[in-house]
């Protein structure tokens, strides 16, 4: 830390990146690390969101429109039924919280084509 006059120098915040940028980041570690389980009909998330909700909201987690970051940040951390929890050297904080953003405040032209987005509970 570097004192000048007594009082300590903070630097400027680093310049946010372009919503665009987040946006494709939060993608990638999703392909990574979720979509095996939770963007194709029939694969083990997706089986058991189906079985759940019954289509309502959808299975397929980036045709929901009802997620919280929050919970998405405690499912990720913790798990849930036979989803494993994944650890912050896994994916970290910041990583997560692209991820939850993404999955909680889907944009226009997210969905995939073909695939309506679900309303939510």
């Amino acid at each position: 830390m570097v004192l000048a006059l007594g009082a300590a120098v903070i630097a400027p915040a680093p310049a946010a990146r372009p919503v665009a940028v987040q946006r494709s980041e939060a993608q990638r570690i999703y392909a990574k690390w979720c979509s095996d389980c939770h963007s194709v009909p029939g694969r083990p998330g997706s089986m058991a969101l189906e079985r759940k909700y019954h289509g309502n909201p959808s299975a397929i987690l980036e045709q929901r429109t009802d997620l919280n970051p929050d919970y998405v940040k405690l499912v990720v951390r913790h798990g849930i039924s036979f989803m494993p929890s994944f650890r912050k050297t896994e994916i970290s904080d910041a990583e997560l919280a692209l991820v939850a953003d993404y999955l909680a405040h889907p944009a226009a032209g997210d969905a995939k084509p073909g695939k309506a987005k679900a309303g939510g509970k």
